[in-house]
């Protein structure tokens, strides 16, 4: 597989990368939380790239605005659901016809949930470290989370355990990985493949319903 840097709308700094057979969807991936580090570049959303693309997605990840060489500043998590925005129609003219994946880490995830809140719809959607409570982030801050919605979640993560979350959201399909906190330290690759074994397997369901 190989990687390309691109650009969206002028505007915000993104990498594409491309699978080495035919690809059978695309999958846009958010970064965490900008003000703690966050960059498109964090070891998991980079393993979540590459675990897409060798299971034949594209794999489109980006800087929100304010981030290394996207334009903008900060808003606090709301005009960025405007970024994600643009990349996921950016996403739709790479792959024009082929269905859509969202993943997203911590913000990213919560960014995510609150472009599906405002009426966004993908084939597949697949979050990591979903942020009960932050520094950023209130629970009553936290946006819906569809039935259904695939959730892997760290066993000790300080912003919300998997218990929790499964308390939480009872009608999501949680998948818990032991033994590690928010960051996924030494399974953030575990985390890649199951994300990304999971958004092939919805949109292989996709696929077959539309034919």
């Amino acid at each position: 597989m190989r990687e390309e840097a691109r650009r969206i709308g002028d505007r915000l700094e993104a990498t594409l990368r491309i699978p080495d057979r035919d690809a059978r969807g695309i999958a846009v991936i958010s970064h965490p939380l900008p003000t703690h580090g966050g960059t498109m570049r964090n070891p998991l959303v980079a393993g979540i790239a590459r675990a897409v693309a060798a299971e034949g997605l594209y794999a489109l990840r980006f800087n929100f605005r304010g981030v290394g060489e996207s334009a903008g500043r900060w808003t606090g998590g709301i005009a960025e659901v405007a970024d994600l925005d643009a990349a996921i129609g950016e996403a739709r003219l790479i792959a024009p016809g082929l269905p859509l994946a969202l993943a997203g880490f911590s913000f990213g995830a919560v960014t995510t949930l609150r472009w599906i809140a405002a009426g966004g719809r993908a084939e597949a959607v697949a979050l990591a470290g979903v942020p009960l409570r932050s520094v950023a982030f209130h629970a009553e801050e936290l946006p819906p989370v569809p039935d259904g919605t695939f959730i892997v979640a760290a066993e000790l993560d300080q912003f919300g355990t998997a218990a929790e979350l499964r308390t939480a959201y009872p009608r999501a399909r949680i998948v818990e990985v032991k033994g590690v906190d928010h960051f996924f330290g030494s399974k953030r690759n575990e985390v890649g493949v199951l994300i990304a074994a999971q958004l092939v397997k919805d949109l292989a369901g996709y696929n077959h319903a539309s034919r």
